[in-house]
């Protein structure tokens, strides 16, 4: 057998690369101009010609606008998820993770601010197996900052914990609401500071503001 023959054939493997590439890629164009443009206003072609390609050879990586929807949004409940289980699994307390979870939802809300914005405002576009399945996926995340906060606030009931952590979480991803005119760093220890201290101090009794009385 020569020499040439019984080398492997890496050609598939970097072909995989190459695609696996360009499909991150079209995501991150699709992501920015769903966000900037909204969903029905960008076609296939508008999101070709933005990374060089024509709309047969998008339809190799992507079936269809709709397609490419729907993978802006797996990639952004995926990427928080697992992201979530790792921080959490490596904390050695519940105090520590929830720091670790609440700067992970704030620097990806600034990080991916149009991933989280289409996620907000294109949610009704998806296919309604797609819906579903995203929302139960957005549930789920929430039901892991709720098991978390609950360790931390044994004396709140299930559904004062719900609502404090929705709370928290619209406070994280305001960013993609706005820009702030803040510098990132300043714009995260803000926001954590500001989340940290709600979920640790959130009451239902009367609240008592001397702070703010005259």
């Amino acid at each position: 057998m020569s020499e040439k023959s019984s080398q492997p054939d890496e050609r598939p493997a970097r072909t995989r690369l190459r695609s696996s590439a360009r499909r991150k890629e079209l995501i991150a164009v699709a992501a920015n101009l769903f966000a900037s443009r909204g969903y029905y206003a960008v076609t296939v072609d508008d999101i070709g010609d933005a990374v060089g390609l024509t709309g047969p050879a998008l339809y190799r990586h992507f079936s269809s606008k709709e397609a490419l929807l729907v993978a802006v949004f797996d990639q952004v409940i995926d990427q928080l998820t697992n992201r979530f289980r790792e921080l959490v699994s490596e904390a050695p307390d519940p105090a520590t993770a929830l720091l670790a979870i609440v700067r992970l939802h704030v620097e990806f809300a600034i990080e991916q601010r149009e991933n989280v914005a289409v996620w907000r405002q294109e949610f009704q576009n998806l296919p309604e197996p797609d819906r579903w399945r995203l929302r139960r996926a957005q549930r789920l995340y929430v039901e892991e900052w709720v098991h978390l906060v609950h360790e931390l606030r044994p004396e709140f009931s299930d559904t004062e914990v719900r609502t404090a952590v929705h709370a928290a979480m619209g406070l994280l991803q305001s960013p993609s609401d706005f820009e702030s005119g803040l510098a990132a760093e300043a714009a995260v220890n803000l926001l954590m500071s500001m989340a940290l201290a709600a979920l640790a101090h959130a009451s239902t009794k009367p609240l008592e503001l001397p702070m703010y009385s005259s």
